[in-house]
């Protein structure tokens, strides 16, 4: 059993001040028309005395009005993230669509194998400390005890605890001159134009994981100081088929993109491609030329055949000179010795292999 507690002031004629277990509210008017305000909202009510009639009306509910305004916060923060999600999304968008048209300005860095070929060793193994060990050695010399460590007679064990790592270091040492070995051994080989070692080095580099991680087949093999590939591309889905953009409110817009532009888009990446393989074999190896092969699926609704959509040449001494910054991938390989025939309603049409 629960207890009501209330309690009525009188302020002035007419007004009262009403304190009860659920708050404080006022009310204004007599017996026969009066006005209550309270934190659960304002009530008009009237009534004719002695009649048994009376009129009540809710004129505003603060809980309701709370309610509503945090509907509409929600509301609108929701809105917010659905923005900034659609943003995300387009962002990303766009980034695919740079990505798959400069592949070919993600290579390698060129390798200097005279250089290494020439280079000395890191140090003397038979006589000389390595620089891991000559580091660690320094480190315990220039080490600056503290005045606990003097106080309690700890500044050897403290040099003692850095040396400790000694065994650790000259294995480090051990490790780079092993590195430079190998890596001499590898020049050498490269210079001698033996093909284990070119292989060894592509295997090493891995300059065209980006591409086979987009779907498509990179093979090769080397005649004398040329280098013959065939890039199969396997996955014409890498390039979108649809448009994503942001409208005037800021939602996420997708629409089908024109069969025109897919083309010329699907032509930018392949020709990407082709320039990136190239680039790679000419920083990487001493080839002379780069003879490529594009192969592909054709278009045609009809019949799904397989076959050549781009051959071509590439001499190391015209190419080796070119700027590879913001250019248009498919002007650049037409400088060179092709076959490509593209059609901008179609895409590409088979081609022969060239034979150079």
């Amino acid at each position: 059993m629960g207890f009501r507690f209330r309690k009525s002031i009188k302020l002035a004629p007419g007004v009262r001040l009403n304190v009860g277990k659920k708050g404080v509210g006022v009310s204004v008017g007599g017996k026969g028309a009066r006005i209550s305000s309270s934190s659960r909202g304002t009530t008009f009510s009237a009534g004719i005395p002695g009649s048994g009639l009376s009129y009540q009306k809710q004129l505003t509910s603060r809980s309701k009005t709370s309610r509503t305004n945090y509907q509409k916060i929600l509301k609108e923060q929701q809105k917010l993230q659905e923005q900034e999600k659609a943003k995300e999304i387009v962002g990303m968008y766009e980034t695919l669509i740079q990505s798959l048209t400069n592949l070919h300005e993600r290579v390698s860095s060129p390798i200097n194998w005279h250089e290494i070929a020439s280079s000395n060793p890191p140090f003397d193994i038979h006589s000389e400390e390595g620089p891991t060990v000559k580091a660690l050695k320094q480190k315990a010399d220039q080490f600056s005890p503290s005045w606990r460590d003097k106080l309690f007679n700890r500044v050897e064990a403290r040099k003692k605890a850095i040396l400790a790592d000694i065994e650790l270091a000259k294995l480090e040492d051990e490790k780079i001159y092993k590195t430079w070995e190998n890596d001499k051994r590898l020049a050498e080989k490269v210079l001698e134009h033996q093909k284990d070692a070119w292989q060894a080095v592509i295997t090493k580099y891995a300059p065209f994981e980006e591409i086979e991680e987009l779907g498509s087949k990179v093979r090769f093999e080397f005649e004398g100081l040329r280098a013959v590939v065939k890039l199969d591309i396997l996955n014409r889905t890498v390039v979108p088929v649809n448009v994503l953009s942001l409208t005037k409110t800021g939602k996420l817009s997708e629409r089908k993109m024109a069969k025109g532009k897919y083309l010329q888009l699907y032509q930018d990446y392949v020709c990407s491609c082709t320039l990136k393989i190239a680039r790679e074999f000419f920083h990487l190896l001493p080839v002379d030329e780069v003879l490529i092969h594009v192969y592909d699926e054709s278009l045609s609704e009809e019949s799904k055949t397989y076959g050549c959509i781009l051959s071509v040449f590439f001499p190391g001494n015209e190419f080796r000179h070119l700027d590879f910054t913001d250019i248009d991938c498919s002007e650049t390989i037409e400088k060179f010795p092709h076959h490509m025939r593209f059609l901008k309603t179609k895409g590409f049409q088979f081609v022969e292999e060239l034979n150079v």
